[in-house]
């Protein structure tokens, strides 16, 4: 049972919640103005992994076949055989029909909009086919969880959450952006779509660069749309700081005779990571000090 776990865990890289999941507290701090009642708290953690979840087992079983000949995937779960399809499919479908029950405890328009945001989740999963814009739809599939929150907190929807929702798109768009020329040669080969694929490194590279700025705009908007102090400005210096770090230190280029190779420091996503927490404590720190 629990190596079981231990796959269905690496299977939904869980960790890799915390890209998401702080951007929504956020949200929800904001929303209960830093005093979120323990029961809408809870209910908003098991939606987000619940979600989070269904969006990663479903990914997984779309691009099983691709994983499978990708030697940078190949050894996934799926392709590697340790766990089958239909124990995934199981694990989708169950993980979606909670994700909707959990709805029902927040609210009716929760309830009502749950089957929506499945979609909108699950879909990123096609876009590398036809598209090389991907990048925006794995972006909007993580971003929708701030305004998720936001309702989950007031029953209605306001504009505030969608400036976090365009800040995520950002974020996530601009490392995903660096983290997919890793694969530039097989998705070429694969006839799979990417910025990368599309433009290159060199203009992958600066589009990263743009979206981050492009998500410190959206944070400094957000932060003045709901009033917030000074501090929280502030605080957005220090993740410009950490953004302005990470691509100097994120990729290096090596030269070997005539060629030149882009090397991606895997330290990259833990940054990532961080970065989002940062985050939330700066709205924390805003709304309790």
């Amino acid at each position: 049972m629990l190596k079981k776990i231990k796959t269905i865990s690496n299977l939904v890289v869980l960790p890799h919640s915390v890209f998401a999941l702080p951007f929504a507290l956020a949200s929800l701090l904001t929303a209960t103005h830093g005093k979120p009642s323990l029961h809408v708290l809870f209910w908003v953690v098991v939606c987000m992994v619940l979600a989070r979840t269904t969006a990663m087992a479903y990914n997984r079983l779309v691009d099983a076949d691709v994983d499978a000949q990708n030697p940078r995937t190949k050894n996934r779960d799926i392709p590697a055989g340790r766990i089958s399809s239909l124990q995934v499919k199981i694990l989708t479908l169950v993980c979606g029909m909670a994700f909707i029950a959990a709805c029902y405890f927040l609210n009716p328009l929760a309830f009502q909009l749950s089957p929506l945001a499945l979609a909108i989740v699950c879909f990123y999963s096609h876009t590398k086919r036809f598209t090389w814009t991907s990048h925006l739809f794995l972006g909007l599939a993580l971003g929708v969880a701030p305004v998720g929150a936001w309702v989950a907190a007031t029953g209605q929807l306001a504009a505030a959450p969608f400036w976090l929702t365009g800040a995520v798109i950002c974020f996530l768009a601009g490392f995903d952006i660096l983290y997919a020329t890793q694969d530039e040669a097989f998705d070429k080969k694969a006839g799979l779509h990417s910025w990368v694929v599309r433009w290159g490194i060199s203009n992958s590279i600066q589009a990263s660069r743009f979206f981050h700025v492009g998500m410190l705009g959206f944070l400094t908007v957000f932060g003045v749309q709901v009033g917030f102090s000074f501090s929280y400005f502030i605080g957005i210096g220090f993740i410009a700081a950490a953004l302005i770090y990470q691509h100097l230190k994120a990729y290096t280029f090596e030269t070997k005779g005539n060629k030149v190779k882009f090397i991606l420091s895997p330290k990259m996503m833990g940054l990532n990571g961080w970065i989002a927490v940062i985050y939330f404590v700066v709205v924390g720190a805003s709304l309790w000090l």
